[in-house]
């Protein structure tokens, strides 16, 4: 019923959107503008707010965590290279949408609230750990996808970006903070000022970055508002739930399985592993240029199956 009930939760959000558009309250040109803000403001604030809680010893002893996690979305690549190969003649932009989707899942936002309530502080510092191999994979093997430039150089300049460049900027926040054993001198005004601005500074991407779930589902939901009603059915969309929803899944849990790891650490790759399409692939798509229909309908029909499916495969995996 908890995994019900934020499924359902997403989905509400993603109706907020969904209504504001079909109100007029936010156009097509606005959507855009969220997805800029989204990609070069408040998602590189909630990378550095979640990576910097952990420290140096968390990192090192839990390295199996973003591992996995790219070996989740490199199963999820794999089978959908094999689908678009079974289907043939899929156009560029499509064919674009559906390898993503099927690499990326919704590995952080949705998964959040269930760790917390079944592991706690601990598996959420776990769950943002892992969440950094995808980070990874979206801001290289992602922005690659989506990239339709013939120029290499064009290509890496759009992989490092504002959220790359913030993740990369966060995992050297923590070595040094940790290892290198640099502190602030205790007393005087000058360290009171320094520690008030770090202090600001961290409150301050914290605050920002907790506006990205909600600014993530008002996109979604702007999106689909836009949406023709028979995109739905294509075919297409069925064919990429199915991989998204089950078959990914069941052969990455069954890989897992094989690997001695702790509980907790296997319990939450699980949770991750079963998790519908990425809102990101709509950003991505806004932002890159690409199917947004496609995305966006695959988007509504995973989170509608991910009500049945994600009871049934923790169970089974749990």
């Amino acid at each position: 019923m908890n995994y019900i009930l934020q499924v359902l939760f997403v989905l509400a959000l993603m109706a907020t959107g969904f209504v504001a558009r079909r109100r007029g309250v936010v156009s097509a040109v606005g959507t855009s503008e969220m997805v800029r803000i989204l990609i070069s403001v408040i998602y590189p604030c909630l990378i550095f707010s979640s990576v910097t809680r952990l420290n140096a010893q968390e990192l090192s002893a839990n390295w199996i965590m973003p591992v996995m996690a790219l070996v989740i979305a490199g199963t999820g690549l794999l089978l959908g290279l094999a689908a678009l190969r079974w289907m043939k003649g899929v156009d560029h932009h499509r064919a674009t949408a559906f390898l993503f989707q099927n690499t990326i899942n919704n590995y952080l936002f949705l998964p959040l609230p269930l760790v917390m309530l079944v592991w706690g502080g601990e598996g959420v510092a776990l769950l943002v750990f892992a969440s950094m191999g995808f980070e990874l994979t979206v801001w290289t093997v992602g922005v690659f996808l989506f990239n339709r430039s013939s120029r290499l150089t064009e290509g890496i300049r759009m992989m490092f970006g504002p959220p790359l460049i913030a993740l990369i900027f966060s995992i050297g926040w923590v070595c040094v903070r940790d290892l290198t054993g640099l502190t602030l001198p205790a007393d005087g005004a000058a360290a009171e000022f320094v520690r008030r601005v770090r202090d600001l500074f961290i409150y301050g991407a914290e605050t920002i970055g907790k506006a990205t779930v909600a600014v993530s589902m008002m996109v979604s939901g702007s999106r689909i508002a836009a949406l023709n009603a028979k995109a739905a059915f294509d075919r297409h969309v069925w064919i990429l739930s199915t991989l998204r929803l089950v078959v990914t899944p069941v052969i990455f849990i069954l890989l897992l399985k094989q690997i001695p790891m702790d509980p907790m650490a296997y319990g939450i790759l699980c949770v991750v592993a079963v998790m519908p399409a990425a809102v990101t692939s709509l950003v991505f798509s806004e932002r890159f240029g690409g199917d947004s229909d496609f995305i966006a309908s695959t988007l509504l029909v995973t989170h509608l199956g991910a009500i049945v499916t994600i009871p049934l495969l923790l169970a089974w995996a749990l």
